[in-house]
């Protein structure tokens, strides 16, 4: 049985690597788009990630998720300064932290 598994585990350490690489360049992309943040706001963000041409800003509350918007012009201006240029829109949504991807989002 042991060597009925052995593909299944051989490029285990190339496949966890390649998750923690990627894993790593969310979070740096998550840091960037909280200091592109007015100071007051960055640590209401919960997460951010790219989809598509799309920015998704992930809120702690309603309340910041207005004021995050509000902010959206600049944000989009200090990220293209930091060569992150966005062709798309900033959407920005409602979630609290510690959740799953599938029960955190919250459309409003």
């Amino acid at each position: 049985m042991g060597r009925d598994l052995k593909p299944l585990f051989a490029d285990l350490h190339g496949s966890l690597l390649e998750l923690s690489r990627d894993a790593s360049k969310a979070d740096a992309f998550a840091s960037l788009v909280r200091q592109s943040l007015p100071e007051h706001l960055r640590s209401r963000v919960v997460t951010a990630t790219r989809r598509g041409d799309d920015l998704v800003v992930v809120v702690e509350s309603a309340a910041w998720a207005a004021r995050v918007r509000y902010a959206g012009p600049e944000l989009r201006r200090r990220l293209e300064a930091a060569a992150q240029p966005l062709t798309g829109k900033i959407r920005v949504r409602v979630g609290r932290p510690g959740a799953s991807d599938q029960a955190r989002v919250v459309r409003p």
